[in-house]
């Protein structure tokens, strides 16, 4: 597989910092030593080469130029892929567990088989334990939910 690079928007943004050296009248050089870079690097990148963001970021600053001026060019809005029904699913999971969390719902201790119904109750959604379960264990790591094991359950409260 090869590696990914947005060519179009990197020539963009090439242009544009070579346009704001040349208002400065700044050489390539000139950036070169103020960056600590190689010139070739400072040409590269101008030429819409590949870079690290720390890269474009030192040459804002010796240009004096913003980042979000430097990006300040149409850029198309929208995922190089749709996010799965798998992916949708889980995130909505979350998005309802993580409302449960911000609300009164874990003020007494919860199981994952109680968290499933009330999913099910409320919102419609057909989950597993399981599926909760590894949700629940990152709020508690997260630090918003602690477990209480009432024999062998496990109990998920607030902090």
């Amino acid at each position: 597989m090869s590696r990914y690079k947005d060519e179009l928007n990197l020539v963009k943004l090439g242009a544009n910092l070579t346009k704001q050296r040349e208002a400065l009248e700044l050489s390539v050089e000139d950036v070169s030593e103020m960056t600590g870079f190689s010139a070739q690097t400072i040409r590269n990148i101008e030429a819409g080469e590949e870079s690290s963001l720390s890269y474009v970021i030192a040459i804002c600053q010796a240009l004096e130029l913003h980042p979000t001026q430097a990006f300040d060019f149409p850029i198309k809005l929208e995922p190089r892929y749709k996010l799965s029904a798998a992916r949708v699913e889980k995130t909505r999971l979350t998005q309802r567990i993580e409302g449960f969390v911000a609300g009164d719902y874990f003020n007494e201790g919860r199981t994952a088989k109680d968290v499933v119904t009330e999913l099910n109750e409320v919102y419609h959604i057909q989950t597993t334990t399981s599926a909760v379960s590894v949700i629940l264990k990152r709020k508690v790591d997260e630090q918003l939910l602690k477990i209480d094991q009432a024999g062998k359950q496990r109990m998920y409260k607030k902090n």
